[in-house]
C-alpha cells in the first residue's frame, strides 16, 4: 500500500480504483482512468480521517524528492587539497584589518545612537544673553600742583 499524497501521480495502463478506507472498512471505490493521472483531484473526495487504498492495476507513484542522502563511500573525504598549504600572512593581516573596522563600526554606531538620543530629548530655549554694562572709567583729574609741573 502506497501513500496517496497530493503530488502523488497515479499510473495503470487500462484504469484502475482507488478504495476510500475509514476505521479499516472500504467505503467506497472511485474509478481512475488510464495513464498518468494527479491524485490532487481525488483527494478532494477524500471524507474526513479516511484514507486511500490503491487496488490491482494501479500504481501510486511517490513525487521525486529534492533532498537526498549522498552515500559516502572510501575516499569520500579526500578533497585533494595541498596538504602543505599554509595561509599568508596578508590572510591574518585580513582578519585582524576586519576585526579592527568591526569595532570601529560598533563604536561610530554607539556614538550615533546617542547623538540620535541626544537629539530627541525636549530642550529648555536658552535666555538671550545679557548686555554686559561696562564701568565707567572716570578720567584721572588732577587735582592741584602735580609734583614737578611747574605754575606759570
Amino acid at each position: 500500500m502506497n501513500e496517496v499524497t497530493r503530488n502523488t501521480t497515479l499510473v495503470s495502463k487500462d484504469g484502475g480504483f482507488l478504495d476510500v478506507v475509514l476505521d479499516g472498512e472500504v467505503v467506497m471505490t472511485v474509478a481512475v482512468p488510464p495513464g498518468a493521472v494527479r491524485a490532487a483531484p481525488y483527494l478532494d473526495l477524500l471524507p474526513d480521517g479516511a484514507t486511500f487504498e490503491v487496488s490491482e492495476g494501479l500504481v501510486a507513484v511517490a513525487p521525486r524528492h529534492r533532498v537526498m542522502v549522498q552515500p559516502y563511500g572510501p575516499g569520500a573525504t579526500d578533497s585533494g587539497a595541498n596538504p602543505d598549504y599554509q595561509p599568508t600572512s596578508a590572510s591574518r593581516l585580513e582578519r585582524e584589518m576586519r576585526v579592527t573596522l568591526n569595532r570601529m563600526k560598533a563604536a561610530t554606531d554607539r556614538v550615533e545612537r546617542r547623538e540620535r538620543a541626544l537629539a530627541s530629548i525636549e530642550r529648555i530655549p536658552k535666555a538671550p544673553p545679557a548686555e554686559k554694562v561696562e564701568a565707567d572709567k572716570a578720567p584721572d583729574l588732577i587735582e592741584g600742583n602735580p609734583e614737578g609741573a611747574n605754575d606759570e
